[in-house]
């Protein structure tokens, strides 16, 4: 995939023969593989406890009758952020009894003032009952609570293919294996308790996506270069050609399993590179 940033070629910058990874760095693998799972479970929740009552009020909408006999024992909507949430409980006459029925259900809207509501049914089926407000604003909850469906699962698969291509890469770094050297930007840096945070994204060679995050302990540093050119830093990573993540690069290259002659020679190149960056 080609890149519009103007780098000079790293090919050089590794010995031509089969290296050992000796630390990756990745960070977060199984935090996405619980995140995934998680997202998952709410995304499928969400669909199983929302839409069956979706469902009964599309009934409703299809052949509504008004319920004038019908009473409110109870109703009130609250306004959190941008979402409107009512519970009400219908009192309503059935087989010479009284019936009371809970509903519940939540829209997306900002207003805060009182809402004017009828009790309506199912024509054919007075069980089925809930409020016009409800029927009013079917389609609105049914596109909210889709978007948070597919948001939730989306968010989830994307976790879920990261956590594969993670374990997939560390399965090849395994065998030593020639390395491509490439350029990585850093989108992301922050200190945490042991080190640093960097989050970076190969300028070529993957497809769009999450970025790649990796921890530098302490014992680490990490070699970084900022072009004012172009303002953004680049960073040096190696792939494995039958991994799908390459690793970023430390400044001693001890992430790799190198001589102190290759180490002092992938140095110079890195310098040489880093200078003509610079002219």
């Amino acid at each position: 995939m080609k890149s519009d940033f103007r780098l000079p070629d790293p090919g050089q910058l590794l010995p031509n023969r089969a290296i050992a990874v000796r630390r990756h760095g990745f960070a977060d693998r199984f935090r996405m593989l619980f995140i995934s799972v998680v997202l998952g479970l709410v995304s499928i929740g969400t669909a199983v406890v929302v839409w069956p009552g979706l469902y009964a009020d599309y009934r409703i909408k299809q052949a509504p009758v008004e319920v004038p006999e019908a009473s409110l024992v109870s109703a009130e909507c609250k306004t959190k952020k941008m979402s409107v949430n009512c519970e009400a409980g219908i009192a309503y006459p059935r087989d010479g009894e009284t019936k009371i029925r809970t509903v519940d259900f939540s829209f997306f809207g900002l207003d805060k003032g009182d809402y004017e509501t009828t009790v309506v049914a199912e024509r054919g089926n007075p069980d089925n009952i809930t409020l016009s407000l409800a029927i009013d604003k079917f389609w609105n909850r049914f596109i909210g609570s889709l978007a948070i469906v597919v948001l939730l699962g989306w968010v989830s698969i994307l976790m879920g293919r990261r956590f594969i291509h993670l374990s997939a890469t560390l399965k090849a770094f395994r065998e030593p294996a020639v390395l491509q050297p490439v350029w990585a930007r850093i989108t992301m840096r922050s200190k945490k308790l042991g080190g640093n945070r960097i989050v970076y994204f190969p300028v070529t060679g993957l497809r769009k996506g999450m970025g790649i995050t990796t921890i530098f302990k302490k014992s680490e540093t990490p070699w970084m270069h900022y072009d004012p050119v172009q303002d953004e830093t680049f960073v040096l990573a190696a792939a494995h050609p039958r991994a799908r993540l390459p690793i970023m690069l430390d400044e001693n290259f001890d992430r790799l399993v190198l001589s102190d002659e290759e180490t002092h020679a992938a140095k110079a190149v890195r310098d040489e590179l880093a200078a003509r960056m610079d002219g």
